[in-house]
């Protein structure tokens, strides 16, 4: 016991350890985990709004996204650059790649802007009630219209999370939440003089705090050190924009795929009735709960990663993610008997509203699929550890060409097999959710074994492992 004891004050100490792991971590924890409440409050709203309003929610937001997630990992990726220019002590080179993908942001917002003509066909012939289908229309369409802004906030973000400022990021994304959740209740509900705009209220909520927190983060950048990162170098590069395509891309690709195989998953999980569609986004809404602050230690992870790749000393990279693992193996451990142990507090805020009536019918199918979820979340955990870890050298065509093969193989077709052919149900379907989370975490466990990673960088340098 006094052994362990050592070795995990050894641990916290040292370099690439758990305190420093965690000084990067929290801020990036507490603002993926405030956007995921910022989730988890705007359909509670629409759950007590309407049952339609909520149940198209799901469906249309994870759409909306899937799309949106293409770009914004391609364009997130950016902190890998900017870290590992960070760890190479090339800080000029900084400030200008923040504003190449800008630039890629609105051109990307321009294609989901064309998308967006189409959401009536997407949404009208895909077997949901027709007032579900009117709603999501219109969620889908708004959200559409606020690309450019979540795209743009992704990109200048990044100036910051790359050099490991992630209290910045932390302190815009409150600001950002604070301003949705207001403007929430006065657009879903139409209090203090406004419209009661329902479901489009919660849609332009979310495109108006991303524009502030746009605004916000260009103030910042401009203002912030010209002489040491160059951040007023805004002409337009063409070779690095090539460059974060080269490796952002297969990352927003492994985004797209991830949230696609989601999408797909409650799109046909909703052609089973509004009833198994409502626990459906019930316990979608947990899972983006409980999985933000996974999302943001994977952040940190290839941020870590990056930064000491930069700096040639892989061992430290290494040293990075042990401590990692360490600490998301144990929130997990803790999740997951919240889970099993309390599901009914967690049902707590659908059990008012327009959800009351079902909650009788919901309960046993989504302690149930809680259990699922437990299951699910030791998986998922470990793919995002081990996927991150390579991220932040580079090797996202691995990511990507895995995510896509799992994506298609073991979610969308076996639960339209399952689902539309041979009718068995909501739980079966979710059994081949399972088998993707384990696939996707044995094989990045095992590319991450294979210690190619440590090879890889996506900036220019001598590649040198220094001890």
């Amino acid at each position: 016991m006094i052994n362990v004891f050592n070795n995990i004050k050894r641990q916290y100490r040292t370099t690439g350890g758990y305190l420093e792991f965690l000084k990067i971590a929290i801020p990036l924890i507490i603002s993926t985990s405030v956007g995921a409440v910022q989730l988890f409050i705007n359909r509670t709203f629409l759950s007590w709004y309407s049952q339609e309003a909520f149940a198209a929610s799901a469906p249309a937001g994870i759409s909306n996204w899937a799309i949106v997630t293409l770009f914004l990992g391609t364009l997130a990726y950016v902190d890998v650059f900017i870290a590992q220019y960070n760890g190479k002590r090339e800080y000029k080179s900084i400030g200008p790649v923040v504003w190449q993908s800008v630039y890629l942001a609105l051109v990307a917002a321009f294609i989901i802007l064309c998308i967006s003509f189409f959401s009536e066909s997407i949404f009208m012939n895909i077997g949901h009630p027709y007032v579900v289908a009117y709603e999501e229309v219109k969620f889908f369409r708004v959200l559409c219209y606020g690309a450019f802004p979540t795209l743009s906030v992704a990109a200048l973000s990044g100036f910051y999370a790359g050099r490991g400022k992630t209290k910045v990021v932390l302190l815009v994304g409150i600001y950002g939440v604070v301003t949705n959740i207001i403007l929430d209740i006065c657009l879903i509900f139409g209090y203090l003089g406004f419209p009661r705009l329902g479901i489009l209220g919660s849609a332009w909520s979310s495109n108006i705090s991303s524009t502030v927190m746009f605004i916000t983060y260009v103030f910042m950048v401009i203002a912030k050190k010209n002489n040491t990162y160059n951040t007023r170098c805004i002409k337009p590069n063409f070779s690095f924009m090539k460059r974060l395509l080269r490796y952002g891309f297969p990352n927003g690709v492994q985004f797209f795929f991830d949230m696609t195989g989601f999408g797909i998953f409650m799109l046909i999980i909703g052609t089973l009735g509004i009833v198994e569609l409502t626990v459906g986004n019930i316990v979608l809404n947990i899972n983006n709960l409980i999985s933000m602050p996974l999302v943001g230690c994977g952040m940190a992870i290839s941020i870590m990663v990056g930064n000491y790749l930069g700096k040639n000393k892989a061992y430290l990279a290494k040293m990075s993610v042990k401590s990692a693992t360490h600490i998301v193996y144990a929130y997990s451990v803790i999740v997951i008997f919240i889970l099993l142990l309390f599901p009914n507090q967690l049902f707590y805020p659908f059990s008012y509203g327009s959800q009351a009536l079902l909650m009788d019918k919901i309960k046993p199918m989504a302690v149930n699929l809680l259990k699922f979820l437990a299951i699910y979340l030791i998986f998922d955990a470990t793919g995002i550890i081990f996927a991150a870890a390579i991220k932040g050298a580079g090797d996202t065509v691995f990511i990507m060409k895995i995510l896509t093969i799992f994506t298609i193989v073991s979610v969308i077709v076996p639960t339209y097999l399952i689902v539309i052919v041979f009718k068995f149900g909501i739980y079966a379907a979710w059994y081949f959710m399972l088998t993707y989370s384990m696939g996707l975490a044995i094989s990045f466990y095992c590319r991450y074994r294979s210690d190619k990673w440590k090879e890889m960088r996506v900036i220019d340098m001598n590649v040198i492992d220094e001890n």
